[in-house]
């Protein structure tokens, strides 16, 4: 067992911290890594979507291992799933600025701009390709089973590297019923890597968890007082996991590499 040295974690805007005044200190990541001792690498993105997730660990993994100089082993991967109806296309005549006041803050990955993100909060703005989407080929039962076999597959590519996985959840993303489709490939993902249940409960959310008991911003997320509160939870759901070790248990793990970890501004953040 190699005891962990860097936290990386992907997701949405209640991953990376939107509408924190600091979320490089404040963000449930930033808060997990600093009570783990151990380095953060975020690539979360203000409206983005499970296949972007998906994408950019993939796409990304390799080069944030060989940057830290750590093993495969070494690294926690968090991922926060988000809404089913997002999307993402690519156009390399297009580029979406990293910071944009109405789209919000997108981590400074090569490439990462020409991926145009698509979703109801983009169409809501008139944006026309996430209109289309939405109109003609979004549907709940499709993207249940997209959503799992994406995660099937993101899932098998971590443990083939021998990368720690875990997931939650932003908040009840998840259609009640899950749709008969979707069932085999959902009851395919291993269940004990899930923060909570397999669909989760409301409660076992990052919003759900908090809502009603500490301040929302504006743009209706958790501000600095809930990503403490799940952050803490979080830490519990690790602390007791034997398959887990980190810096502060003070001990240290077989097989592991000398190198000190990197910084945790890899991503340009």
């Amino acid at each position: 067992m190699s005891t962990i040295r860097l936290l990386v974690v992907n997701g949405c805007s209640f991953a990376r911290g939107a509408e924190l005044a600091e979320p490089d200190r404040d963000s449930w990541p930033a808060l997990l890594g600093r009570e783990l001792e151990i380095d953060v690498v975020n690539l979360a993105c203000d409206g983005g979507s499970n296949r972007r997730a998906v994408r950019t660990t993939v796409q990304h993994l390799d080069s944030i291992r060989a940057a830290h100089g750590i093993d495969f082993g070494q690294i926690l991967f968090v991922n926060m799933w988000t809404a089913l109806s997002r999307n993402e296309y690519h156009d390399s005549g297009i580029e979406d600025g990293p910071v944009r006041p109405d789209l919000g803050v997108r981590p400074a990955l090569p490439g990462e701009l020409h991926w145009q993100r698509v979703a109801d909060w983009k169409a809501a703005e008139g944006d026309r390709p996430s209109k289309a989407y939405l109109r003609h080929l979004f549907s709940t039962t499709g993207e249940t089973v997209n959503f799992f076999v994406d995660w099937l597959l993101l899932e098998h590519h971590l443990t083939s590297r021998g990368v720690p996985s875990r997931f939650a959840f932003a908040w009840e993303i998840l259609p009640d019923p899950i749709p008969a489709e979707a069932v085999p490939v959902m009851r395919a993902l291993r269940a004990d890597l899930v923060f909570g249940a397999l669909p989760p409960r409301p409660e076992e959310t990052f919003r759900e968890m908090v809502f009603g008991r500490v301040p929302f911003g504006d743009w209706d997320h958790p501000l600095a007082e809930g990503h403490r509160q799940f952050a803490a939870a979080l830490l519990r759901w690790l602390d007791a996991d034997e398959r887990l070790r980190f810096p502060r248990d003070g001990r240290s793990g077989q097989g592991e590499q000398s190198g000190q970890p990197g910084p945790s501004s890899w991503c340009g953040r």
